[in-house]
């Protein structure tokens, strides 16, 4: 089998010629299936952006082989991401795919829920678990100042989503200081009135050269829990179903609340999850650039080939979570955008 190398920054750095802890697992994984979105959020893609051509995209059966693989090293939980995921044909079929793959019980999606309505009985029929929804405002002038759409087609697929027994539904709302985040009690009575789960994230520095991402945008998610408990009482430790990355609290009466908080407080420790890019490189941490080209081992790979490639990804996810930590957590010079990462 060929070298398999790490780029980052354009630079390629050799992964060590050895095998992974037995005890290193990957057990969450997102897929993003497109780059391309039917929305213009400022924190997540420039307005010249370039789209990756449709024929360098991996197709939706390289997407499976690779699942598929990864089983034998604990996968069980895919999430599909874009840009916006239901802008691509057939996903409801490849949601059926990913299905059929044994030992992959837990399928989501993240979805900015614009066209959600329209397709959500589809998507659960095929085998979509559970939905998250990207919403950083509740003010509908606001909602459309930093998104470019309309608030109420988001509700309308929320409504839907839960009327075909899409369960648990979650509203991720980035939350940046001197734009929104006067909103937290908003969120938690949006949370109360449509009976889903409100997580609050707190902005990251993706994106570098094309986004305008500056520390004082980021509102430190502790004040955010603070005037919630100020207005509701002790918030009390709870959990949800997902990879682990929002703290999870619920209020007395059940209504579930998560931070997550990559700038104030990470949460990198024991980190089981890989990205693969829409073009086919696996990312292994938002922290960093590097990324492992996996294209063509994926296309044209024998299966024992792709097993030693992932054997290889394996301990460089290792290396990179330790390193992550020898830096204390601090973000690198990640210059891809969001919608070419997988949001």
């Amino acid at each position: 089998m060929a070298f398999v190398n790490i780029i980052s920054n354009d630079k390629l750095k050799i992964i060590p010629d050895r095998k992974p802890n037995p005890q290193t697992k990957i057990t969450y994984l997102r897929i993003s299936i497109t780059d391309r979105c039917n929305l213009k959020c400022f924190y997540c893609r420039p307005e010249d952006q370039e789209f990756i051509p449709r024929e360098e995209i991996l197709s939706y059966e390289d997407m499976t082989r690779f699942v598929k693989a990864l089983t034998k090293f604990g996968l069980r939980s895919v999430r599909i991401t874009g840009g916006e995921p239901l802008l691509r044909q057939d996903l409801d079929k490849f949601i059926q795919m990913l299905s059929n793959v044994e030992g992959i019980d837990d399928i989501s999606l993240t979805t900015n829920g614009i066209t959600l309505k329209k397709h959500a009985k589809q998507l659960k029929k095929a085998g979509l678990k559970r939905v998250n929804i990207s919403i950083d405002s509740l003010k509908p002038e606001l909602f459309y100042q930093i998104t470019k759409g309309n608030l109420q087609d988001v509700i309308d697929g929320i409504i839907e989503a839960k009327k075909v027994g899409i369960s648990p539904i979650k509203v991720n709302a980035v939350v940046i200081k001197g734009l929104n985040e006067d909103e937290a009690i908003d969120f938690v009575e949006f949370a109360k009135q449509y009976g889903v789960e409100v997580r609050f994230i707190e902005m990251m520095p993706i994106g570098q050269g094309h986004i305008d991402w500056k520390e004082d945008m980021v509102e430190p998610l502790e004040r955010v829990k603070r005037k919630i408990e100020d207005k509701y009482g002790k918030l009390k430790p709870s959990s949800s179903i997902g990879s682990g990355a929002a703290k999870v609290y619920e209020l007395d009466d059940g209504t579930k609340v998560g931070f997550i908080t990559p700038i104030t407080n990470p949460f990198c420790d024991n980190c089981s999850k890989l990205r693969l890019t829409v073009e086919g490189n696996i990312k292994l941490c938002l922290r960093t650039d590097e990324e492992i080209p996996a294209k063509d081992i994926l296309k044209n790979g024998r299966e024992e080939e792709i097993q030693q490639f992932i054997e290889k990804v394996v301990v460089a996810k290792e290396i990179s979570n330790q390193n992550i930590q020898f830096n204390n957590y601090e973000f690198g010079e990640c210059r891809r955008i969001m919608t070419s990462i997988g949001g």
